[in-house]
C-alpha cells in the first residue's frame, strides 16, 4: 500500500473502535433508566454490556500474546461485570441528573450523553499512551479517612432493621469500613465506603439494600438515603430527593429566578430523625 492509500490517522493516537465505543456510551446514556419499564431497564443494560464486550474483545484482538480462550473468558467477564454495576450505576445515573437539574441544566440527558463521550475518549487516550509509555503520572487518588460517626450510625440502622439480604455480612463490614474522600470538600449527598479486600463478601455481589431511610429536610423537601452495594462489600451511600418526589418538587423550582438547591441545605440525617421503609411494604 503507497503513502497516498495509508488511511488517515486519527487524533491523539485514537482509533476508529475508540471513537464508535465513545458514540455509543452517548447514545447509551441519553435514555433516562427511571423512566423505564424494567424490561426496557433491562434492554439498556444488555446493550451497555454488548458495547464493553465488544470493546474488550476488539482490545485483546489487537494484542498477538492473547489466545482464543483468554478473549473469550475477558469478554464474558466485562459483560457480566457490566451487568453486576449495572444497579449501582442507575443510582448515580439518577443523583447526577437531578444534580443537573438542580443547577439549572435545561437538557441534562444530553449533557450527561456529551460528558460520558469525552471520558470515554479521554480514557482511550490515556490507555494508548500508557500502552507506548508516555504517561508517568497518575490519575488523582482518594483520601482514605475514618467513616463520620452519622454515617456509621445511619449505615448501622440500615442495615439492623432485617437479617435478611446478607445483613449480618455487611454489618461486619461496617465495623472495619472507612470513606473515600475525592477533592478537598466531600459530597455529604454521596458517600463512598471503602472495605478491606479481606472482608466475607454479601452475596447477591451486586444490589441496593432493600431498606431506606426517609426523612424530610429543613425546607420540607422529602428525601431518601439509600445503601448500595458493590462486588459483594458496602460500596456508596445515596441521600437525593426522594424517587415519588422529585417531579412535583422539580415542577415548583425554577432555578433560573434564583430559587436554592432543594438539596443545597441536607447532609446525611440523624438515626432518629428517619423513618426505614422496606422495599415491598408501606
Amino acid at each position: 500500500m503507497t503513502e497516498s492509500q495509508q488511511p488517515a490517522s486519527l487524533p491523539l493516537g485514537l482509533a476508529p473502535g475508540d471513537l464508535a465505543t465513545a458514540a455509543m456510551t452517548g447514545l447509551l446514556t441519553l435514555p433516562d433508566p427511571a423512566r423505564r419499564s424494567p424490561l426496557g431497564r433491562f434492554a439498556l443494560r444488555s446493550a451497555a454490556a454488548g458495547t464493553v464486550a465488544v470493546g474488550t474483545w476488539v482490545a485483546l484482538g489487537q494484542d498477538a500474546r492473547s489466545d482464543v480462550t483468554g478473549r473469550v473468558a475477558f469478554t464474558v467477564g466485562a459483560a457480566g461485570l457490566m451487568y453486576g454495576l449495572a444497579e449501582l450505576g442507575e443510582a448515580m445515573d439518577g443523583a447526577v441528573h437531578r444534580r443537573l437539574v438542580r443547577s439549572g441544566v435545561r437538557r441534562p440527558r444530553v449533557a450527561m450523553a456529551l460528558a460520558g463521550v469525552g471520558l470515554a475518549l479521554a480514557m482511550s487516550v490515556l490507555e494508548r499512551r500508557e500502552d507506548d509509555g508516555e504517561v508517568h503520572d497518575h490519575l488523582d487518588e482518594p483520601v482514605l479517612g475514618e467513616l463520620p460517626v452519622p454515617v456509621r450510625a445511619l449505615i448501622g440502622a440500615i442495615l439492623e432493621q432485617t437479617e435478611d439480604h446478607d445483613s449480618l455480612r455487611l454489618r461486619a463490614q461496617l465495623a472495619v469500613a472507612g470513606e473515600a474522600r475525592w477533592g478537598e470538600e466531600p459530597d455529604s449527598h454521596v458517600v463512598d465506603l471503602v472495605v478491606p479486600d479481606d472482608v466475607p463478601l454479601a452475596v447477591p455481589h451486586a444490589f441496593t439494600f432493600p431498606v431506606s431511610a426517609r426523612f424530610v429536610s429543613a425546607r420540607g423537601v422529602p428525601c431518601t438515603a439509600r445503601l448500595i452495594v458493590a462486588d459483594g462489600r458496602l460500596s456508596v451511600l445515596v441521600v437525593d430527593v426522594d424517587d415519588e418526589a422529585w417531579e412535583p418538587v422539580a415542577a415548583d423550582w425554577d432555578a433560573q429566578g434564583g430559587d436554592p438547591d432543594p438539596l443545597a441545605d441536607i447532609t446525611v440525617p440523624r438515626v432518629e430523625d428517619v423513618t426505614f421503609v422496606t422495599e415491598g411494604h408501606s
